[in-house]
């Protein structure tokens, strides 16, 4: 089977971010107590320039620049977006004309927070096919523009864009290991976008955090278990950002240590399906994650898909 390598990471977060001193008032008021509860300082809010495609382009040129990529090259451009889904155009061929990318075909993928990940592998799958050897996928989503004003949804959510150049059976980059993709249909309406276009939770947080753990520790286990690792042969375990309350339970679900999960949750919010790779790039350029070391990623996306990578950096 041909071989997933990473060979290109670039990510954007908006120019403005913002304290939680800075917030607008909230309704009902949230004590610093409760704020320190949900585990976000600051959030990066986008301005009105700074849409889904311009944040995207900007994580794109950076990780093809990193690559050392000409766009001309690209076979195919992957994007997940959910929070400015539209009936046409999608955003991807948006960003292959930009790039320049006149090779390559494009389309856009939701699985809202699990976005990212479901288009890796989907990359993973056209790599197998002798005709494609590199591509793109880029994760790019404005979620605070689908935020009730004053909700305390606003605490959590930021906006960021992300984007990974892909290669077939390169010598370089980061290499994708093996992946476990689930669904549960049955939890599909737990949140849903209500016609003036905002997120309306239909159960209370405490129970989406429970759900949200439980999932993504089901679909880490499983992916463990098949690749005959544990806990103990992981070197990080980078989930899907969420919230403090989702990471807490993914811990005490999976009995993950403290000292091996990472997350920059505190620092730019929830950035939803750009999540992932904005913690990852994070983290690289922090020296805490190094070459050589096996990481597991999982996400959730409300839908109810739920997924885990596991690959060496």
């Amino acid at each position: 089977m041909a071989e997933l390598r990473i060979t290109g990471l670039g990510t954007y977060l908006p120019e403005r971010m913002v304290t939680n001193p800075e917030l607008p008032a909230l309704d009902p008021p949230h004590t610093l107590l409760e704020m320190e509860k949900v585990g976000v300082r600051a959030r990066g809010i986008a301005q009105d320039h700074e849409d889904v495609l311009f944040m995207a382009l900007r994580a794109a040129r950076q990780a093809l620049a990193q690559a050392e990529v000409d766009p001309l090259t690209l076979d195919f451009v992957i994007l997940a977006n959910w929070s400015e889904r539209r009936y046409v155009p999608d955003f991807a061929p948006r960003v292959q004309h930009a790039l320049g990318a006149r090779r390559a075909f494009a389309f856009d993928v939701g699985c809202a927070c699990a976005g990212f990940l479901y288009g890796l592998t989907m990359a993973h799958g056209y790599l197998q096919n002798p005709r494609y050897s590199r591509g793109l996928v880029v994760a790019s989503d404005r979620s605070t523009r689908r935020l009730k004003p004053g909700s305390r949804a606003n605490l959590v959510f930021g906006d960021a864009a992300a984007a990974m150049v892909v290669e077939r059976d390169s010598p370089r980059g980061s290499r994708l290991l093996d992946y476990e993709l689930r669904t549960d249909g049955s939890h599909s309406d737990i949140m849903t976008v209500d016609s003036a276009g905002q997120l309306e939770p239909k159960i209370r947080q405490r129970e989406l955090n429970q759900l949200a753990g439980r999932s993504l520790a089901d679909v880490s286990r499983a992916l463990l278990e098949r690749n005959r690792l544990t806990l103990a042969d992981i070197d990080w375990i980078l989930p899907h950002s969420g919230t403090a309350g989702v990471q807490a339970m993914l811990a005490e679900h999976l009995g993950a240590p403290a000292e091996k999960t990472l997350n920059n949750l505190a620092d730019v919010g929830n950035v939803t399906s750009a999540s992932i790779p904005v913690s990852l790039a994070h983290f690289l350029a922090s020296g805490q994650v190094r070459p050589g070391h096996r990481v597991l990623s999982a996400a959730v996306g409300l839908g109810w898909q739920y997924c885990a990578v596991l690959y060496t950096v």
